[in-house]
């Protein structure tokens, strides 16, 4: 998890020193003058083998936020020389060929463009504004704020920017990938071996995993992969209205791989520690949920959400103990249940209840499946474990087994509440609360 910022205005030191970018990129700060730009990078040092940014190679500068997992470690040093191999060899679909959590800005000096781009989701914060005879784009919003920019917006999701830096002019504005929602899998098996490719190209790291852990379906299961594939990562319980004889059970099978877990209890004086921290600490975000099936609207701060406040009680103590990566469980909910089952919503933001249709086009893409929730919670999550410089991965964000499940026949979708995780979590016989929304 790392920030960045390119610009064509002059940047005075309070810009290159905000304290939201070196969260997020606390290891190293550097600074590229390639006039009339400036390019500077916040690094956090994950990836083996780290390259220090802004990246060039020729005519390209290259800077990039996040992790690629598809690139040939045999080849290539690390994901960023990957990216800057793939745009001499593709061109601006570079995008296309990358599997990760990412946003990469890169200049290339020689055809003066410059490409902008999120993932699919826009897992990874990103703001640009264009005014006049000036650019900018950033990690966050207020760099561009102090630097005189007015008319800042929120980049996209799943879109891929060409820039025209002569005219600063929009030339091309690409997807970075479509999927296919034609629902013709019967079974499970595909949507399961592509959970576990997610969690292990996720995990191949040196650096020290943590999850939070509930009683609720999508913790249990990236916690049961996790033992599966013997890996070592800390375990984090705020216990609040959770089952808790499902949640001991998961403890007791933690306890036995010897895996360590912290429970942590909610009090009213921990909660307003950490709401102070975030409203210090994190640049102002506001939710904004709806449906796109009724009137319900829902615009509140970050730091007002009880959520964000408990993950920052997380964030903390996995900082503590040394731990870099937190796989979150943002996602499965906006995917795979639309907070409902069987056209019954259990929450007042869902769109169609969870009740797949047999023609998949006429609700996709579903208002949280880039937007509302999704784009809310995964905000939390960058912003609340940016601030303590940790790095925030997505496996049910994972674009080949967000495919796999809009493939499924719309029966399976339909047939148990979350249908694709109760059959792996059967399958596996690890305990959960079936066909209950409980947690997360």
């Amino acid at each position: 998890m790392c920030s960045f910022l390119f610009t064509n205005k002059t940047v005075n030191g309070d810009v290159r020193h905000n304290k939201f970018l070196i969260n997020r990129g606390p290891d190293s700060h550097s600074v590229l003058y390639s006039h009339p730009y400036t390019l500077i990078h916040y690094l956090l040092g994950i990836t083996e083998n780290t390259v220090l940014q802004p990246f060039e190679k020729n005519d390209i500068c290259l800077l990039f936020n996040g992790e690629i997992y598809n690139y040939d470690r045999n080849l290539y040093l690390n994901d960023t020389h990957y990216i800057a191999e793939s745009y001499i060899e593709h061109g601006s679909n570079f995008v296309n060929y990358l599997d990760g959590e990412f946003s990469v800005c890169l200049l290339d000096l020689k055809k003066q463009i410059l490409v902008v781009s999120s993932d699919i989701f826009k897992t990874k914060p990103l703001f640009y504004s264009i005014e006049n005879k000036y650019i900018g784009i950033s990690t966050f919003k207020t760099p561009l704020q102090d630097l005189g920019f007015s008319d800042i917006k929120s980049f996209e999701k799943n879109k891929c920017l060409v820039i025209d830096l002569q005219t600063l002019t929009v030339k091309e504005i690409k997807s970075v990938y479509t999927f296919n929602i034609t629902q013709y899998k019967n079974s499970y098996d595909d949507w399961i071996f592509a959970f576990e490719k997610s969690i292990q190209k996720r995990t191949l790291t040196n650096k020290n995993l943590f999850i939070g852990l509930s009683s609720g379906y999508d913790s249990g299961a990236i916690c049961c992969e996790l033992l599966k594939q013997y890996k070592k990562f800390n375990v984090y319980s705020v216990i609040g209205n959770e089952n808790d004889d499902v949640l001991n059970k998961r403890f007791e099978i933690i306890q036995n791989n010897n895996i360590k877990f912290t429970k942590i209890n909610k009090n009213e004086e921990l909660y307003n520690t950490h709401n102070n921290y975030i409203n210090k600490n994190t640049e102002e975000f506001f939710y904004t949920i709806n449906s796109s099936s009724s009137d319900y609207k829902e615009r509140i701060k970050l730091s007002q959400d009880g959520g964000s406040n408990w993950f920052s009680s997380v964030c903390s103590l996995a900082k503590v103990d040394n731990c870099l990566i937190c796989l979150s469980s943002v996602g499965a909910d906006e995917i795979i249940s639309d907070y409902g089952f069987n056209g019954i919503k259990y929450y007042n933001h869902s769109n169609f209840g969870g009740l797949f249709p047999h023609d998949l086009s006429s609700i996709f893409p579903w208002n949280s499946f880039y937007n509302s929730t999704m784009e809310s919670y995964i905000a939390k999550e960058e912003y609340v474990g940016g601030s303590y410089g940790l790095e925030i991965r997505y496996p049910f964000l994972d674009k080949l087994l967000v495919q796999e499940f809009l493939n499924l026949n719309h029966n399976l979708k339909n047939a148990e509440y979350k249908s694709v995780i109760s059959n792996y979590l059967k399958k596996n016989n690890f305990p959960f609360e079936y066909n209950v929304k409980r947690g997360f």
